[in-house]
This record gives C-alpha cells, structure tokens and sequence, in this order.
C-alpha cells in the first residue's frame, strides 16, 4: 500500500514539474518573442502580441509528436490560432495599459507636471467637455 502511494505520488509530482516546465518555457518564448518585436518595430502594439503568439504556437505546434505531414499540420494550426486568441487579448491588454496610464503625467504627453491638461484650444476642448459633463 505504501508503495503504491509514493509510487502516485512521484507520477504526480513528476507530472507537475514537467507542465511547468513546458509553460515556463512557453510563456518565456513569447514574452522574449513579443520583447524582440517590440524592440526591433520600436512600437509597444498589438501586432508584436499577435506575432508573439502565433510564432510561438506554431513553434510548439513542430515539436510535437508525429510524423512529419501531422507537424506540419500542427504548425498551421499552431499560428492560426495563435494569433487569433492573441489579437482579442493583445488589445484587451493594450486598452488596460493605456487606461491606467491616463493619469500618469509622466507618461501622458497632453499633462502637464500637476496632471492637468497644458493649455491650448484641445485643452480649453477638454476642460469644457468636463464641465458639461459635470
């Protein structure tokens, strides 16, 4: 009985070591992926996320199992459906970024050092949109 038990348990703990190592690595190629083109295009966009995931899939998809016919099928796959899950969540994420660096001074080139908008015919736009909609 206790055999039988450390054997599970070494089959179980083995199993998570080993699905963490692949997610690991699967989340640092596409991390390292999305940090390259975003380098290399000198934009932060949804298409670095987009070819990050698809690049990444396929990638994946090629070290798989099977014969040489079935990789290549998963390849396919693996980029098509990378860069469809990863354009919804590219922009979801890029949206979040930009959401919560609106307030950011530093970050926002319309603000000035208070974080108030600088002065100029946008700017007086602005302040009189928001005190309409007050």
């Amino acid at each position: 009985m206790r055999d039988a038990m450390e054997k599970r348990f070494i089959r179980v703990t083995r199993g998570s070591i080993v699905g963490g190592m692949r997610l690991g690595m699967f989340t640092a190629a596409f991390y390292g992926l999305q940090n390259l083109l975003a380098e290399k295009r000198g934009v932060h966009d949804v298409f670095n996320v987009v070819g990050a995931g698809s690049a990444t899939s396929a990638t994946f998809g090629l070290i798989l199992p099977g014969s040489l016919r079935w990789r290549a099928r998963n390849v396919m796959l693996g980029s098509i459906l990378g860069a469809a899950f990863c354009f919804p969540l590219g922009w979801i994420h890029l949206k979040l970024i930009e959401k919560a660096n609106e307030g950011n001074p530093a970050l926002n080139p319309d603000l000035d050092g208070r974080g108030e908008v600088k002065s100029g015919v946008g700017a007086a736009i602005e302040r009189l949109e928001g005190s309409l909609k007050a």
